[in-house]
């Protein structure tokens, strides 16, 4: 899906980064992971603008809530690591369960990948 084109998009990184344009908003953690890809292509360091996907826009907005509970001393950095941990688990184990049910009712194959136009989000 992103291999060797010169700039990757995840789209979901860029629903994300949609609707901080669209409310106006502005994430620095974020901002940074953007501008991180960018830099490291520019440096020569790699051949394309690496894909900023799911994982760092997850990263990144939890920082947003919580870096300054954190400054503040509100929460430490034991709490923070269990948010990081169980905001990664979670959809993981949303994701397992699809991938199971997925080859239980469509297709044993281990490629059973759909396309994007049917894909279709829980909320």
């Amino acid at each position: 899906m992103f291999k060797d084109k010169p700039v990757n998009h995840d789209p979901r990184e860029v629903f994300i980064a949609g609707l901080y344009e669209r409310r106006s908003e502005y994430n620095a953690f974020h901002a940074y992971y953007r501008a991180l890809v960018r830099a490291l292509f520019d440096a020569g360091v790699s051949r394309t603008v690496y894909c900023v996907n799911v994982d760092p826009v997850i990263a990144a907005l939890l920082l947003k809530m919580l870096w300054q509970p954190l400054r503040r001393g509100d929460i430490s950095e034991a709490d923070l690591e269990t948010a990081a941990f169980t905001i990664f688990l979670y959809p993981r184990m949303l994701g397992c369960a699809a991938e199971i049910d997925d080859h239980l009712h469509r297709d044993r194959k281990m490629d059973t990948r759909t396309p994007a136009s049917q894909c279709r989000f829980v909320a």
